[in-house]
């Protein structure tokens, strides 16, 4: 009994200790999403893909140049200044102004899955970041009742009332788990590296921490229900249907083809003649004739692209059902096995630990025993916290399949 008291007198003391100096800078989920979606690289390299696409469709529908030209004849010196415009009546650039719209939503729809998809993956950087905290702290916790363990056995060995053995086991026992400490702090450096990857450079890159829980979300969701919104929400497939309506907007354009735009020619012409040199003005009209290029090649380029665009949508149906179906039952499954755990660990809690120190006190239990109790406490606790982390984990992988925070919906600033 002496010892549990001694041991839990200590850890309080050097629990207080650890917990002392100032933290790093801290962030929660919503604000780290909130960051990355205004402020990241990465969103504005998005944003900036889109506005290309809008800058480079918008010449689709703009007049052709008018063309200035001079015409000198020495034999009789007639001279001629002339514009000529060709007039788009045919309504082609209509047509292509309709299909600049949608080129621009598809492109829009593109950018803002892709991006999402790397917010899903920030997200679990930011997870993987507070695991390795938790980690720590587990781990940590777990030292320093095992160095108050040692120092109460060096007392008790110095008086004469402890085993040398006791405590040189203790003490090996120690080195194991601060190997374990320092590889989990190792583990921990890489997530935060992770992480602070997707960010800008206002953030902390050396002291960022993750504030949070690796608390359960709503209840799932039906899977077909799930799938069904899938397949409503996720921006690549609806970006696949707006590409599907720009090619066919391009190919009533291309159709267009055979219809010609007349050209228009105006201007002054100058000319000698009896009496001296006369002034008029000059007008003259022409009209392409469509014998060899009609649109037909065009056309059939573009019901070649709308066709791989059908088969495309095709396969990214199916790819979504099966993301979704496979997430979805990843979570389920990782949740059962989590709350399975937990509900054993808590029925258990530490009473295993209480009745080996009890045990080793009366003399009942070795050392070897001892350490033991202590090795399953933790990492029983250690294994709940990564079950935990790995639902949450599950979480994220399904929503990016949903293509939307559909258990989590407060992330989203």
């Amino acid at each position: 009994m002496l010892l549990r008291v001694q041991i839990a007198l200590g850890i309080v003391t050097l629990t207080a200790l650890a917990w002392a100096p100032a933290h790093g800078q801290e962030l929660a989920e919503r604000e780290t999403v909130r960051m990355f979606l205004t402020r990241s690289p990465s969103a504005q390299e998005s944003r900036a893909g889109t506005a290309i696409v809008e800058a480079r469709t918008q010449s689709w529908w703009l007049w052709p140049n008018p063309q200035a030209s001079y015409d000198h004849e020495g034999a009789g010196l007639t001279q001629i200044a002339r514009v000529e415009q060709t007039l788009p009546l045919n309504g082609r650039l209509g047509f292509l102004r309709q299909a600049g719209a949608s080129a621009v939503r598809a492109a829009g729809m593109q950018a803002e899955y892709n991006l999402w998809r790397q917010c899903s993956e920030m997200r679990r950087a930011f997870y993987d970041l507070l695991l390795g905290q938790e980690r720590e702290t587990l781990l940590g916790d777990s030292l320093r009742q095992l160095q108050e363990v040692v120092r109460i056995l060096r007392e008790r060995e110095n008086l004469g009332e402890g085993s040398r053995f006791d405590r040189l086991r203790a003490e090996r026992e120690g080195s194991e788990l601060q190997a374990e400490l320092v590889s989990a702090q190792a583990w921990t450096a890489q997530a935060r590296s992770r992480l602070v990857a997707f960010l800008d450079s206002s953030v902390d890159r050396i002291s960022i921490r993750a504030r949070g829980d690796f608390g359960t979300a709503a209840e799932l969701p039906p899977l077909p229900q799930l799938i069904e919104l899938a397949l409503e929400t996720r921006q690549d497939y609806q970006a696949e249907h707006q590409q599907q309506e720009q090619f066919r907007w391009e190919e009533r354009a291309a159709d267009r083809l055979r219809i010609p735009n007349p050209v228009f020619s105006l201007g002054v012409k100058r000319a000698e003649g009896i009496g001296g040199m006369h002034y008029g003005p000059y007008v003259a009209f022409s009209l392409p004739l469509p014998v060899f290029d009609r649109g037909k090649a065009l056309i059939a380029q573009i019901e070649a692209e709308m066709r791989r665009s059908s088969y495309r949508r095709e396969a990214l149906d199916q790819q979504i059902q099966a993301e979704v179906t496979g997430a979805f039952e990843a979570l389920r499954m990782r949740r059962t096995a989590a709350a399975d755990y937990r509900l054993r660990f808590e029925e258990q809690g530490s009473e295993l630990e209480r009745i080996a120190e009890t045990a080793y006190q009366e003399g009942e239990l070795g050392i070897l025993e001892l350490l033991d109790a202590y090795r399953v406490h933790w990492q029983s606790k250690l294994r709940a916290l990564e079950l935990s982390a790995a639902s949450k984990q599950a979480e994220i992988d399904l929503e990016r399949a949903a293509g939307k925070p559909v258990l989590n919906p407060e992330v989203l600033p």
